[in-house]
């Protein structure tokens, strides 16, 4: 019968025998160990749930028995032996230290354990009672651990790359034999050296520190490129990636960066680029060679006319037929206007065979187009023409030669403007970033198109009367001069798209 509530409990005698085995049994129970115990014979005289979840053997199977049926050999053959030296001698090799062992399960599967043996005396009698840890698991764990170790060892010092690891503060932790085979130091000679001042040119020490910083605070760096001095002097350009490293805490460790060497395939495509260069100049002297072939073509019938004027001006000079000024008056304006479509003619001539030398600064987009649109606003309005723009002032600065970039955008909206047969009509002049690095400018008519078939950027290819075929040819060079690359295609639902993408940098 329950007490009453309300009624205080007694408390237990901490010398009560019967307090004292419940909580010995409490132990035996909640133990995550297993807990066996031995007589002075080595008869086992206590077996916790865990020893029998441990070994498979319930305590009434083992209690009795020699604690040598939990052992392989050749513990199970010497244990006897050392338990009566012990006795004798008292010379302990397990009582009083933990053993890393052997054991034996009832299937006879041997198993890794962690032995600790205390004794008890208990006046005429002792007890050794030995606490047993199954370290298969965590041995299991610790081995993958020192496989994934190793293999990531191997790896490191393997892989045909540099694996570098600096410190907060830019101090060498460590790096691979590729890294000591590529900048010729042993990494025992230079462990804890400031990186910045051993393996980087003067010139580039500020610059390279503010970008660790910044991949200190995270961003990682991709592709960046920059040289290291070998021991001998030399300089080997390396293109980097990095990534911080977090400690156990979860606090910066330091940053992780791996490198190419590319110096001999920067020179490979320096080669490749000369190669390139020499091949485009050859086939601009030949396109020279036609353009002159053109111009001593085009210049005979002109000339010609120029001769037959000037001698009639001449004839009727000598008869005094000045007064009245009027025949001589339209020989003179059919020369004029002659002579300034020879100049123009040559002019052009002129700028697609010369060399495009670049004088890059600094181009603010939307101002720059805005004038651009200004500029030919007057002559758009004549012919019943709006020219819009569609530039974000915001827009990031674009490096470029901007009287050479002015001629092609002067060329692109002209051609706009006279590419629109049915007024009114409308030019849209845009600009973008339609990814990382580049530049878009769009000119935009809602005009006849570009007839299929026709090369709009090969020398001479015109689908003008009077035009020359050498304005969309020069601004293909110097688009290409700022690497970068022209292109146009049709817009819906009439018209055409010229469109120009520039590298943001240099």
């Amino acid at each position: 019968m329950s007490k009453p509530r309300g009624v205080p409990r007694s408390v237990p005698d901490p010398n009560d025998p019967r307090v004292t085995e419940a909580r010995w049994q409490a132990v035996l129970r909640t133990a995550r160990d297993a807990i066996i115990s031995i007589d002075a014979k080595g008869h086992i005289t206590l077996f916790n749930p865990v020893a029998e979840q441990m070994f498979g053997y319930s305590a009434a199977e083992v209690l009795g028995q020699n604690v040598n049926v939990l052992m392989p050999p050749p513990y199970h053959e010497e244990h006897d032996a050392y338990l009566r030296r012990y006795q004798r001698t008292g010379d302990a090799r397990a009582i009083g230290r933990i053993r890393s062992v052997h054991a034996r399960r009832k299937t006879g599967q041997v198993f890794p354990i962690e032995l600790s043996v205390s004794e008890s005396d208990l006046g005429e009698e002792v007890l050794y009672t030995a606490i047993v840890r199954d370290m298969t698991e965590r041995l299991a764990t610790e081995e993958a651990l020192r496989v994934e170790r190793d293999f990531a060892e191997r790896l490191i010092e393997t892989a045909q790359m540099i694996v570098l690891v600096l410190d907060p503060s830019g101090r060498v932790v460590r790096y691979n034999a590729y890294m000591e085979q590529v900048s010729g130091r042993r990494l025992a000679d230079v462990a804890g050296a400031d990186w910045f001042t051993t393996f980087l040119p003067e010139r580039d020490r500020d610059r390279i520190r503010a970008l660790f910083t910044t991949a200190l605070a995270g961003d990682e760096v991709r592709g960046y490129v920059n040289p290291i001095v070998t021991a001998d002097g030399r300089e080997r350009q390396i293109e980097w990636n990095s990534k911080t490293l977090l400690d156990g805490a979860g606090g910066l460790a330091g940053l992780l960066c791996t490198g190419e060497d590319v110096t001999d395939r920067l020179a490979e495509q320096i080669e490749l680029h000369e190669l390139q260069r020499g091949a485009q100049e050859r086939a601009r002297l030949a396109d020279i060679g036609a353009i002159t072939a053109k111009i001593v073509h085009d210049l005979g019938n002109p000339l010609a006319a120029l001769s037959m004027q000037a001698q009639l001006i001449l004839r009727r000079a000598r008869r005094g037929d000045f007064q009245p000024v009027t025949p001589v008056q339209q020989p003179a304006e059919q020369i004029l206007h002659t002579l300034r479509r020879l100049e123009g003619l040559v002019h052009e001539f002129t700028d697609f065979a010369r060399d495009q030398r670049l004088d890059v600064r600094s181009i603010r987009p939307r101002p720059f187009l805005a004038s651009c649109v200004e500029l030919w606003q007057a002559f758009a309005a004549e012919r019943d023409i709006k020219i819009e723009l569609a530039a974000d002032a915001s827009l990031p600065a674009l490096r470029g030669d901007e009287v050479m970039l002015r001629r092609v955008l002067d060329n692109l909206i002209k051609n706009a403007i006279e590419a629109i047969d049915r007024p009114p009509g409308v030019v849209v002049v845009s600009a973008a970033v339609p990814g990382p690095g580049k530049m878009r400018i769009e000119v935009a008519d809602n005009g006849s198109g570009v007839p299929e078939g026709v090369e709009v950027f090969k020398l001479f290819e015109t689908t003008k009367p009077d035009g020359t075929g050498i304005g969309l040819a020069v601004a293909k060079q110097i688009v290409a001069a700022h690497a970068g690359a022209i292109e146009h295609f049709p817009r819906a639902p009439r018209g055409t798209v010229f469109r120009i993408e520039l590298p943001l940098r240099d």
